[in-house]
């Protein structure tokens, strides 16, 4: 497994990056590497990953499967509570909270949600859409034919067998058993938006799982569907307020918000999400 492990010498926390699927991780990566650094300045180790068959890690996308993903989580996960008492986060983006499991939830202490997706279904039939329509503007060169043992499709590029997909679709938060997590939900939404009823029904529905989520809207850009690199400094701001929370309590779960925290998240969101 290919990784890249930032640790200060004084380690306060962990944080593992998850990174989404397909083209999202490609979409993503240069901000999670900002991310990590941030973390990193911030007291906290740092973990960036490419998922089996991913990235430059070994193997190919045709033999990864959910289960397999979700093991190589749970493992590194087991390895930091074997070796630290401190507290482990993940940090999710996008598609990336579709490989959680109850396993994984039982050794976290938080979760770092960034405009996270938990409908597997609805992201599957939008990676086929989105693939779609580019593939109507591509060229139709002939692709020499590729002899595998196993039915599989091709979706922008990616070789992927239909058992992957049909896992990932099924995947969703009902999945998950009730837990009690510190939970930073990051929405990307301007000013002059209006939440959608869908990206409400996931927070609601966050909310009644689990009893420590906060809320903090950004007004920024959206990096990962840029046609070129985008910071969202905004982001990257609240981020660093979030890690600042981590690395002041070993758990915030059993503490107030500090004024710090309360004016960069919106505790009277996270009241009406649980009402």
């Amino acid at each position: 497994m290919f990784r890249i492990i930032r640790t200060p010498k004084q380690i306060r926390a962990h944080l593992l990056f998850i990174a989404p699927l397909f083209e999202q991780a490609n979409q993503t990566r240069h901000h999670v590497t900002r991310s990590a650094m941030n973390a990193y300045h911030q007291g906290i180790q740092s973990i960036v990953f490419d998922h089996y068959g991913t990235g430059d890690s070994q193997g190919e996308l045709i033999d990864a499967s959910l289960s397999l993903w979700q093991q190589d989580i749970l493992k590194q996960l087991l390895e930091l509570k074997k070796h630290s008492n401190q507290a482990v986060y993940l940090s999710l983006p996008l598609s990336a909270v579709l490989l959680l499991s109850n396993e994984i939830v039982q050794q976290l202490d938080g979760v770092m949600l960034l405009q996270p997706n938990f409908k597997g279904k609805r992201f599957i039939q939008q990676f086929k859409r989105l693939a779609l329509a580019a593939n109507l503007t591509q060229s139709h060169n002939a692709k020499e034919a590729v002899t595998v043992a196993k039915p599989i499709v091709e979706i922008a590029g990616y070789l992927i067998t239909p058992h992957l997909l049909d896992e990932l679709a099924g995947q969703s938060l009902t999945k998950l058993a009730d837990f009690t997590l510190d939970s930073y939900w990051f929405e990307w939404l301007g000013g002059a938006e209006v939440l959608s009823l869908g990206r409400a029904k996931q927070q609601e529905e966050f909310a009644r799982k689990n009893d420590k989520l906060w809320v903090t809207n950004i007004d920024d850009v959206k990096f990962w569907q840029a046609t070129e690199l985008q910071v969202a400094s905004t982001f990257l701001t609240q981020e660093r307020v979030a890690f600042s929370q981590i690395v002041t309590y070993k758990s915030a779960s059993n503490k107030a918000l500090n004024a710090e925290l309360q004016q960069a998240f919106n505790p009277k969101v996270a009241h009406e999400l649980k009402r």
